[in-house]
């Protein structure tokens, strides 16, 4: 059989060093193959596959759209990037609403992390000790590489795979983790030393990205060792990540035999990912309650950041449970000693328009907007309070802002949703239809999408430039639709 047959045949999919088989694809559905990097699977090729999984694993779980938290994660990763090996940078970064630990790279360079590694990880350096291994796996194109050692594998088609492998890969859902095991689709066997070798090839990999991100090498084996522990109280049902990570003595043995060759220096703490910890830990906090207790209970233990990060985390959990009087002083003692910092700005508009000042709240949204043009965090929370004025001029500039975020932000399919709520609102019809367009195209629902963009048509009769544009993007979606699709 030759290989461009057997390919087209049969599609491996790799997750994190993890190689899965999802159904069959047909000639026609597969860009060319060959580039200077491989002969056997192009990096166009990947990015196609990564962005119509992305797609699918936005339509079948449920992702965290916080825009400091997706601000904080691209500075660390466009941060770690360009010390790492990877050539191509153009990243998609995804957050998956979970509390587990968990993290994947997918190719065509997309990037996940559950928000619970945020909670999972004691310090910044080894958050980004998980971040740097991930950025190695794309670097050194694990799935094309594991594809080619693969080419002889007979043909493999199972209905249903994808699905119980999403869930089970970012959720850790019983339902998926049962699916996965009752399939005979993998042979685990012949896979797991190519699978250690690549784990132990993006350690090494994301070690040396560390240290030259001016971030510690020895974050990797302290983050091992946390996850060693955290298994055994798991037991035979350990997270997701380390399924497809496994740890052990010797990895971290290894991990910090490797860490050691690099020169002991100083290395400095970003406050912001405390902050956003404590943003995640309230997220998945069972009641406003137990995170108020919480968060007082910590408030003057660990270092500076832990401490600010505490109050940081008692004042928004006042304000969730209702009560910004509480939250005011602490946030203003914030401002006084970080008086531009944008989480704490976010969080003082959040406390002035709970006690009924959306008037101040907007003007200090506007003020920082003024001088961060363009920041996704800022903007987001400044078009929502002018949406809730329920005026039709304020509408309008929160539908400005949206559309604004959208072409920095192209694929947040809750940018698009809720610019087709004001779409609708201002009376924009036309827009509407295709805002709706783009959120049921990132969602993996494609037939919806041509759906809303034959409405936009119809309704821009009559101008040229409008429907060439519509008719071009539904061009797009039909191609998208015959390729490549989970």
């Amino acid at each position: 059989m030759s290989k461009w047959i057997q390919l087209t045949c049969i599609l491996f999919f790799w997750i994190s060093g993890v190689i899965f088989y999802p159904a069959s694809a047909k000639d026609n559905e597969l860009p060319s193959l060959g580039d200077a990097t491989s002969g056997f699977i192009s990096l166009q090729q990947e990015r196609v596959l990564g962005q119509s999984w992305l797609r699918s694993l936005r339509r079948q779980v449920k992702t965290f759209h916080d825009p400091l938290t997706y601000n904080y994660l691209t500075s660390l990763v466009y941060r770690l990037a360009p010390n790492s090996e990877l050539t191509e940078r153009r990243l998609t970064l995804v957050i998956v609403d979970s509390p587990t630990m968990n993290a994947f790279a997918v190719p065509g360079g997309v990037m996940g992390v559950n928000s619970g590694l945020f909670i999972h990880s004691g310090a910044e350096q080894e958050f980004a000790s998980v971040v740097a291994h991930e950025i190695a796996h794309l670097s050194q194109r694990h799935y094309a590489r594991s594809l080619e050692r693969q080419q002889k594998a007979a043909p493999l088609a199972l209905a249903g795979l994808l699905a119980s492998v999403i869930i089970a890969a970012t959720t850790g859902s019983d339902a998926g983790i049962a699916a996965l095991a009752g399939t005979q689709a993998l042979s685990i066997q012949s896979q797991l030393s190519y699978s250690r070798q690549n784990e132990q090839e993006a350690d090494r990999i994301g070690i040396k990205t560390l240290y030259e991100s001016d971030m510690d090498p020895k974050a990797m084996p302290a983050m091992f060792e946390r996850m060693l522990r955290e298994s055994r109280l798991y037991g035979n049902r350990p997270p997701e990540y380390l399924s497809t990570h496994p740890v052990t003595e010797s990895r971290i043995s290894d991990s910090m035999n490797r860490a050691e060759q690099f020169p002991t220096k100083d290395y400095i703490e970003d406050l912001e990912f405390y902050l956003i910890k404590s943003r995640v830990t309230l997220h998945f906090s069972e009641t406003n309650s137990s995170a108020i207790n919480h968060f007082k209970s910590l408030t003057d233990q660990g270092n500076t950041f832990n401490r600010v990060a505490n109050q940081y985390g008692l004042a928004i959990s006042y304000n969730k449970a209702k009560k910004p009087n509480k939250a005011e002083k602490l946030i203003d003692d914030l401002l006084q000693q970080y008086p531009d910092r944008i989480i704490f700005i976010i969080a003082k508009a959040d406390t002035l328009k709970r006690q009924g000042k959306i008037d101040k709240s907007i003007n200090l949204l506007r003020k920082h907007l003024s001088r961060n043009p363009g920041n996704y965090a800022l903007s987001w929370n400044l078009s929502n309070q002018l949406a809730e004025r329920n005026d039709i001029q304020d509408t309008r500039e929160a539908e400005s802002l949206l559309l604004n975020l959208t072409r920095n932000f192209p694929n947040e399919p809750t940018i698009w949703y809720t610019l087709a709520e004001l779409n609708g609102i201002a009376g924009n019809i036309v827009q509407l239809h295709r805002s709706r367009a783009e959120f049921f195209y990132l969602i993996g629902e494609i037939d919806d999408a041509l759906l809303q963009l034959q409405q936009a048509l119809k309704k821009s009769q009559g101008k040229t430039q409008i429907t060439a544009t519509i008719q071009q993007r539904i061009d797009d979606l039909y191609r998208a639709k015959k390729g490549i699709n989970f």
